[in-house]
């Protein structure tokens, strides 16, 4: 338990990562990595589930693709194998083109590359026992080796996540953007996501394309994957209500909860794993129309000085209170799924409705251990916060979580947190 915590505390800093490519481009506040593995991840569960893959083993890949980049950083071929130069006039105009490298460059790079994060991945596991260790490292491995197809599917997933990104920040007529439809288009060799770049084109191009199979839904997968990266630089409500500086957002909040489902969720051997990746990646998918609700936001009074002092306690509230809170946010999450959901293929949408709902009410075993970790990763996030800014105090988290938490796993994770911390 203590070497899973040090591993996902190492993993926060992806929390805090900037994507090196729109750094270099200049845009402002950019996604961070664990941003971007979230929409990856979220991507791989539609788009597998229609190619009839292994679901979980797609989440699984997707979450460990970028894991390596807590100590090899984002690497990009102007960050890593280009001198830029000092003249930014000069500097500006080389990165509105993109690398274009042989083939045998290309390979020498990519070895390069390779190598360097499969040591800062490893360096990253080592701690972990040898099970964990070998499972994270295998899904890593399929990725970048495509050892199975799913592998190879998620890995062109990646760049068609970073394409949409790409044209969702310059717009799709823009120089950089056209850069990123090279390389995507490059890679991508599987018949449906050739196919689902045909609709963003159409989407964003006003391109005219034959008929294309299934077509309805490739374009109600797009709108959907379009819609929840607004969770990206979304804060979470809690944070901003105690005053954090540049909080978490949910994206950011959900590849947490989805890394210690994987992580944790191994030691319940009665989890339905695939299913508890699922309803970890959906638990707080409302937050796309509804924004990000916390208990307290409903019944803080107007005044600030009076709000803090509130903010300094744990909320208690009556049986009654609990009851009406519960059911006014539930209502208005409730419809925030179904409008979101609305296009999806009908057994998909039943199935996120269904997943967020076992979680909302805890009415499954994994809906029960989830929100136990969910408390436990709020918990977590709070003492880094408390940590960087002694202002800060994580005193009423502590106490939610004592009286929350009842899981033996999760009960573990707390007394761990608590020996690393205090």
């Amino acid at each position: 338990m203590k070497e899973s915590l040090n591993f996902l505390i190492e993993t926060h800093k992806l929390k805090k990562m900037p994507r090196t490519g729109w750094v270099l481009r200049g845009v402002e506040n950019p996604e961070t990595i664990g941003e971007h593995i979230f929409r990856v991840a979220f991507l791989s569960w539609l788009l597998a589930d229609k190619k009839k893959l292994n679901t979980k083993e797609a989440i699984k890949i997707a979450l460990s693709h970028d894991l390596c980049e807590v100590y090899a950083g984002d690497v990009t071929p102007f960050f890593y194998y280009l001198n830029l130069p000092k003249d930014q006039e000069k500097k500006k105009k080389l990165l509105m083109k993109w690398v274009r490298l042989s083939r045998k460059e290309k390979e020498k790079r990519g070895k390069k590359k390779l190598e360097m994060e499969k040591k800062a991945f490893l360096r990253l596991l080592k701690p972990l026992d040898q099970k964990t260790k070998q499972e994270l490292f295998s899904a890593w491995f399929n990725y970048e080796k495509g050892v199975t197809y799913t592998g190879k599917f998620v890995k062109q997933l990646d760049k068609i996540e970073t394409l949409i990104q790409a044209i969702e920040y310059f717009g799709p007529g823009k120089t950089p953007a056209m850069g990123w439809w090279e390389e995507t288009e490059e890679l991508i060799e599987d018949p449906l996501l050739l196919d689902f770049l045909k609709v963003i084109q159409k989407r964003f191009y006003g391109k005219k394309i034959a008929k294309i199979k299934d077509q309805k839904e490739l374009e109600s997968v797009l709108d959907f994957i379009l819609e929840i990266g607004k969770l990206k630089r979304l804060p979470r409500l809690y944070w901003n209500l105690r005053g954090v500086k540049n909080p978490e957002s949910v994206a950011e909040h959900i590849f947490t909860l989805l890394l210690m489902a994987w992580v944790f969720g191994k030691e319940k051997k009665n989890l339905h794993m695939n299913k508890l990746l699922k309803m970890a990646i959906c638990h707080e998918l409302s937050a796309v129309y509804t924004g990000d609700t916390t208990p307290y936001d409903r019944i803080l009074p107007a005044d600030n000085q009076q709000r803090e002092e509130v903010l300094k306690k744990m909320l208690r509230l009556s049986k009654k209170e609990k009851k009406w809170i519960f059911f006014a946010d539930y209502r208005e999450e409730k419809k925030a799924i179904e409008k979101l959901t609305k296009k999806l293929r009908p057994s998909l949408k039943k199935e996120i409705l269904l997943l967020w709902r076992e979680y909302r009410t805890k009415s499954s075993p994994e809906g029960y251990f989830l929100a136990q970790l969910n408390a436990l990763a709020v918990l977590l996030q709070g003492i880094l916060y408390e940590k960087e800014d002694k202002k800060f105090f994580v005193s009423p988290i502590w106490e939610w979580t004592f009286e929350f938490c009842d899981d033996p796993v999760a009960v573990e994770l707390m007394e761990e947190i608590k020996k690393k911390f205090y």
